[in-house]
């Protein structure tokens, strides 16, 4: 089969090798692995992750991506702190946050990085683009780094958190911290609320 027939017959542009089985039924299997192999040789493909795939012709989206390689998750952390303006810093990998164990895929597109938060925390994300509010990525920044963090003036202000021209939410930041029922995040976030305020 030819690429342009396999791209056509697929319609979609990330596809797995069992979905690939399942368009091409009138094939053998090992003919078709053969063929993926081929065409990811030759550059054709790309390979996300073992047994994913997308068409080289056109590059996905970080949300599509991001979901194949690993779902539920939606982007936060460091990369939605600085989409929003929080953090200065140029962040070079995709962070996300999931519900399942950390992983880490690198890929020809960027790595993609998987932390864990609580169940009854997933949410404060745009389910189209996956981004996280600004005021939830901050909560879950605070959370998974809440052993690094130090409720001191003098931290606060070498960790250029920026809360205030960015248009956080204060109210919006604790009750989504409430969602964790951490007592110690709760006071970690208070505490750096009322260092924003005051400067």
């Amino acid at each position: 089969m030819k690429l342009k027939d396999f791209q056509k017959i697929m319609g979609k542009r990330i596809f797995t090798t069992t979905q690939a089985h399942i368009v091409d039924f009138k094939n053998d299997p090992r003919v078709l692995n053969l063929q993926l192999h081929q065409w990811e040789k030759k550059g054709d493909l790309v390979r996300l992750k073992r047994g994913v795939y997308t068409f080289a012709s056109e590059r996905p989206p970080e949300t599509e991506i991001a979901r194949n390689l690993y779902d539920p998750c939606y982007f936060s952390l460091e990369y939605a702190l600085s989409i929003h303006g929080i953090i200065p810093e140029a962040v070079f990998s995709y962070t996300l946050v999931t519900v399942k164990l950390p992983r880490v895929f690198k890929t020809p597109f960027g790595t993609f990085q998987y932390h864990k938060i609580k169940k009854e925390a997933f949410s404060g994300f745009d389910t189209q683009t996956l981004m996280a509010e600004k005021e939830k990525a901050l909560v879950d920044y605070f959370y998974l780094n809440i052993a690094a963090l130090h409720k001191t003036d003098k931290f606060w202000e070498s960790s250029r958190l920026e809360v205030n021209s960015t248009g956080v939410n204060f109210k919006k930041v604790i009750q989504y911290a409430k969602l964790f029922k951490s007592q110690k995040l709760l006071e970690l976030l208070k505490h750096f609320l009322a260092y924003a305020k005051s400067h």
